[in-house]
């Protein structure tokens, strides 16, 4: 199997193929037959979570809910750990740019570096460096870090995986190829449809 058939079938590629979807059935529907499309989709609201618990089952319980908060949470740390280990020091940071390691502090607080602190050392992910630019980072994150709700671990798993909002580019492939203004609009469709 090759990496871009197994790729397409990660659940993060199934929800935005079924959000999509979704998006394109409401689009289709006139507006004078939208309300009650959506009616019969979420149903009546009688239980105020949205659902209807005739055509989708009765809601989570609290202790459903707890569970899978935990879950998420423990998705979240794993993801932080793995980024934090795969990251740069601000040592190797500063070697790779011929700078000071005060430069690379600089540049954490004005956004044109992101990074997590692991413990009490800067931790600054591989991907927003690149040789082949201008000054050896991708431009443009401090612009995509004012629109993209999360924080460095979340921006680097986004930045990292194929954006249909980028031809399937990946965002930090298109920051490195100074596709900025692009990467800024995938980041505020996605916030956008996120909410």
């Amino acid at each position: 199997m090759s990496t871009k058939a197994h790729a397409d079938t990660t659940p993060r590629h199934r929800a935005t193929d079924f959000s999509a979807a979704l998006k394109e059935a409401l689009a289709a529907v006139p507006d004078t037959e939208r309300d009650s499309f959506v009616l019969g989709v979420v149903g009546d609201d009688t239980n105020g979570d949205g659902l209807d618990p005739a055509l989708w089952g009765p809601p989570p319980t609290s202790a459903d809910r707890k569970r899978a908060a935990l879950e998420n949470l423990r998705r979240q740390y794993r993801a932080r750990r793995a980024v934090a280990d795969a990251s740069l020091t601000r040592t190797e940071a500063a070697e790779l740019l011929e700078v000071s390691e005060q430069a690379i502090l600089d540049r954490l607080k004005t956004g044109d570096l992101i990074g997590l602190k692991k413990s009490r050392e800067w931790r600054l992910p591989a991907w927003q460096f690149h040789a082949d630019t201008e000054t050896g980072v991708v431009p443009g994150l401090s612009q995509v870090g004012a629109v993209f709700p999360g924080g460095a671990v979340s921006l680097t798993e986004w930045a990292q995986t194929p954006n249909s909002d980028l031809e399937g580019t990946t965002p930090a492939d298109a920051l490195a190829t100074g596709r900025v203004e692009d990467v800024v609009r995938a980041a505020h469709a996605g916030t956008a449809a996120a909410w």
